[in-house]
C-alpha cells in the first residue's frame, strides 16, 4: 500500500477516500509491520488503480500496479487483452502499435456472428452518441461505413471490430467504473475512425 501511495502521489485521505476508507484507516495500514490489506477492499484498490491509470495519474507500468491488476480475481485486464485479439503475453503497461490494435479488431470483426450482433443491437451502438459530439462523429462515421455500398466487406471488418468492442462488456478498464470506464471504448474508436477517414479522403 505505501508503494501504492508513493505512486499516486496522493495523500492517504485522498487515496483512502477513493478506496472506501478514512484517511486514519490508510494510516493505520501503514504503521503496520506485516500489512494485510483486508480482502473486502481489494477489489476497490484494484478500481482505483484502473481510476488513476485513465486519469494519466498512474504509470500502468509500474511493477506495483503490476502486482495489483495481476492479482485481480476478476482478471478483467486479461480478458480485455484476449478480447481485443492481443496474446496472452500481453503485459500491463506494454505499448501497442495503432497498426496492431488496427489488426486486431480485423479479427474481431470478420466473424460473421460478431458482425450480426452489430447490426442487432445498432439502436445500443447509437446510443453512445448521447456521450459527445466526438463521440456521435466517430460512431456515425463508423456506421456509414458498415452501411456503404462502394467498400468491400474486408474494407468494412475495422469498423465492424470497433464497434462490436463498444458493445462488449469486457474491456481495458471496466465500463463499471463511472465515466472513467468508457475511456478505452472511446480510443478504440478513435484509431478505427482515424483508419478511415484517411483511408476515404478523396
Amino acid at each position: 500500500m505505501l508503494r501504492l501511495l508513493d505512486a499516486t502521489g496522493c495523500s492517504p485521505e485522498e487515496l483512502g477516500k477513493m478506496i472506501g476508507v478514512s484517511g486514519m484507516t490508510l494510516r493505520r495500514w501503514l504503521r503496520k509491520d506485516a500489512m494485510v490489506v483486508p480482502s473486502v477492499y481489494v477489489a476497490a484498490i484494484r478500481d482505483t488503480c484502473y481510476r488513476l491509470i485513465a486519469e494519466n495519474r498512474l504509470d500502468p507500468g509500474l511493477p506495483v500496479v503490476r502486482e495489483i491488476l495481476a492479482d485481480a480475481p476478476s482478471n478483467e485486464y486479461q480478458a480485455a487483452v484476449q478480447n481485443l485479439g492481443l496474446s496472452k503475453g500481453f503485459e500491463v503497461g506494454e505499448k501497442v502499435s495503432q497498426d496492431r490494435i488496427l489488426g486486431c479488431l480485423s479479427q474481431i470483426g470478420s466473424s460473421v456472428e460478431k458482425q450480426k450482433k452489430v447490426k442487432k443491437d445498432s439502436k445500443k451502438v447509437s446510443s453512445f452518441k448521447g456521450l459527445g459530439e466526438e463521440w456521435s462523429e466517430r460512431i456515425t462515421l463508423l456506421w456509414k461505413v458498415v452501411r456503404s455500398k462502394s467498400l468491400s466487406s474486408p474494407d468494412k471488418l475495422v469498423a465492424y471490430g470497433a464497434l462490436f468492442y463498444l458493445l462488449t462488456p469486457i474491456d481495458f478498464i471496466p465500463d463499471h467504473i463511472p465515466f472513467f470506464g468508457m475511456l478505452d471504448d472511446f480510443w478504440v474508436l478513435g484509431i478505427a475512425s482515424a483508419y478511415y477517414a484517411k483511408k476515404l479522403e478523396p
